[in-house]
């Protein structure tokens, strides 16, 4: 089975589930972990509420083949965490996604990781592969806000929660991804995800080398073709690339208590 760990459902008319589930299946793609960001970002409670139904109604269309990530904005306090626990309980939910809304390191982050941790929910964190005193000088063109979290931060972050399972999103999404996976080296409860439009010679070779094949996943940020592409055409023993492609995700789903 081939899972990605790390894909979006968007807005029409500029994207249609029924296309993507059959152009992931021409790529053997199974099965898809999705969020839905709210178009305008720091999102309110009502747009991440309603993102988040939408991606519960996705699950249903398609039980076999959408997995979902709730996606809400930490700055809401309790009603981010009461939405969090209704995406678990009620939708069936695999995990949390968090965006740029609130910088990883938040204090306000720790009650949804810890709501996490006691769901065995992994948590799906975009990150910056840049060190901090750049962020900003990339601004324009990298859009980055200064609450995007780095490598080394949300590295921090699953130092400070070893019981939580955290993956580091889009290795390959822009930035320096070689201090990326090495800043992920020393937290054994953080994964990297592969996605992102990057296909840079020997990434994945050296994602495996620095944090071990078990704690890599597969993932396309919607770039599914690419994002396949790289899996397959990296230097990798047979038994490291099913690891990557589906058996770590698997892991973290039925650990999740998913079917």
């Amino acid at each position: 089975m081939i899972i990605d760990a790390h894909a979006h459902i968007w807005y029409p008319p500029s994207f249609s589930l029924e296309e993507f589930l059959k152009w992931a299946a021409r790529l053997g793609i199974d099965r898809l972990c999705v969020s839905k960001l709210p178009s305008l970002r720091p999102s309110s409670i009502s747009s991440f509420s309603k993102a988040n139904r939408d991606v519960a109604e996705a699950m249903k269309a398609h039980p076999e083949a959408i997995l979902g990530y709730c996606y809400v904005n930490p700055a809401y306090g309790e009603r981010a965490v009461e939405e969090f626990r209704r995406c678990l309980e009620e939708y069936g939910m695999l995990g949390l996604k968090l965006y740029t809304d609130c910088h990883c390191l938040d204090p306000r982050v720790s009650p949804l990781i810890e709501l996490a941790v006691g769901f065995n929910a992994p948590i799906l964190i975009h990150t910056a592969h840049m060190q901090r005193r750049y962020i900003e000088e990339a601004l324009p063109f990298h859009r980055n806000p200064p609450t995007v979290s780095n490598s080394e931060e949300v590295a921090e972050l699953a130092r400070r929660h070893p019981k939580a399972t955290i993956i580091m999103a889009h290795i390959g999404g822009g930035g320096d991804w070689e201090w990326a996976v090495k800043a992920a080296r020393n937290a054994s409860n953080l994964m990297v995800d592969t996605s992102g439009s990057g296909v840079d010679l020997g990434m994945i070779e050296l994602a495996v080398r620095e944090v071990g094949a078990e704690r890599v996943v597969f993932g396309t940020d919607n770039c599914l073709s690419s994002g396949i592409g790289k899996i397959r055409g990296a230097e990798l023993s047979e038994r490291d690339r099913r690891l990557i492609l589906g058996e770590n995700m698997l892991r973290i789903i039925e650990r999740r208590g998913l079917p």
